[in-house]
């Protein structure tokens, strides 16, 4: 048993670079009573991620099978006309095949970091109001102070009384957790930040500093207790760790990657603090969704997962509009106040009766 596991673990990786997953789901749209059908085509758990994001309850499996990737489009082409939306996430060696026929390109996982360079009025300028008001708090009288460690024993508490228990309670079914082995090599490379409450560690934050930027890499609160993140335990772990990167003279805090989509709750966490938002160069695969009408429905799905693409060099977010007038002066005021990030060109709506999305730019 122990053979055939490694060997599959051998050969996996390389079948996954020509032959995919593909599974064609049925089931009624989040929010309308129509029925949305969706095909996916994928190596990962993006599919996994965005079901609850889309479906009222689970969907119904029409179809199950295995897809050769380099002849894709054709298998793409054949259900064109019997789905409403197609997401297929491909090796990048092949991205040059769909990007002709694709309506957007995006990635699995995307990345935000902060700049610190110009000192900390500067950074506080790109919060949002309420993040701002919590520094202003702590700058005049601290809630809470912060230590850093490298004992052992602290990185124990942090992985089994922290970061476990915080993963587990924020994505219930959806929760990963990193092995104990694989976080306390991160550990070895850095330190702990510990965010502390009348002498009590409450929540604790995984840095690593290389050359002028501190990587953010985890983060965990005692217990997932969402008292603490009540008290703003979770503020605090931004507060101090961008005081850390700006007392060491660091130019970035880098937050690492999340979901492309922006309404999803890491992601927009990220925002508030002033984020900018770029693309994963680490990543080796595309995310491409083929629409293949833009209906009521598929407006309705981009309405409610608005999500970050890319063309060329630059990227927008990608937005449903279900008005069938054109957004006004004062709805891209709102777009801008609702969407925008350092890093995001603009936005594409998709709205009825058109062939193009409309382009906002942020100015």
């Amino acid at each position: 048993m122990d053979l055939m596991y490694k060997l599959r673990c051998l050969v996996y990786p390389t079948a996954c670079q020509y032959c995919s997953h593909a599974t064609l789901l049925e089931g009624n749209l989040r929010n309308t009573e129509e029925t949305f059908r969706c095909l996916f085509v994928e190596n990962d758990d993006l599919m996994d991620y965005m079901l609850p994001r889309m479906y009222q309850e689970s969907p119904v499996i029409v179809k199950k099978w295995r897809t050769w990737i380099p002849s894709l489009q054709k298998t793409i082409d054949s259900y064109s006309h019997h789905i409403d939306m197609a997401v297929v996430v491909i090796p990048r060696k092949y991205g040059s095949q769909l990007e002709k026929t694709a309506h957007f390109k995006s990635q699995t996982l995307i990345c935000s970091s902060i700049d610190t360079s110009g000192g900390w009025d500067q950074v506080k300028k790109r919060f949002q109001h309420n993040k701002r008001q919590f520094c202003n708090k702590m700058d005049k009288k601290p809630m809470f102070s912060y230590r850093i460690s490298k004992e052992s024993k602290d990185f124990d508490l942090f992985y089994h009384e922290m970061y476990v228990p915080h993963i587990r309670k924020r994505f219930q079914e959806l929760a990963y957790c990193d092995p104990y082995d694989k976080m306390k090599y991160m550990f070895l490379q850095g330190f702990l930040l510990f965010i502390e409450e009348g002498g009590k560690s409450i929540a604790g934050v995984l840095c690593e500093i290389q050359n002028d930027t501190l990587f953010s890499r985890r983060t965990g609160v005692l217990h997932g207790d969402e008292d603490y993140i009540r008290k703003g335990a979770s503020s605090a772990e931004y507060y101090f760790t961008l005081k850390l990167a700006l007392e060491n003279g660091l130019s970035k805090v880098d937050l690492l990657r999340s979901r492309p989509f922006l309404n999803d709750g890491v992601y927009s966490t990220k925002r508030k603090w002033g984020a900018s938002v770029c693309l994963n160069q680490a990543s080796d695969t595309w995310v491409f969704f083929f629409v293949p009408k833009y209906t009521r429905k598929v407006i309705s799905f981009f309405e409610m997962n608005p999500v970050i693409s890319c063309k060329e060099d630059k990227m927008y977010g990608v937005v449903g509009w279900s008005s069938t007038d054109l957004p006004s002066a004062k709805d891209h005021v709102k777009f801008t106040d609702q969407y925008y990030s350092p890093g995001l060109d603009g936005l594409v709506l998709i709205h009825p009766n058109s062939e193009e999305p409309v382009q906002i730019s942020f100015a």
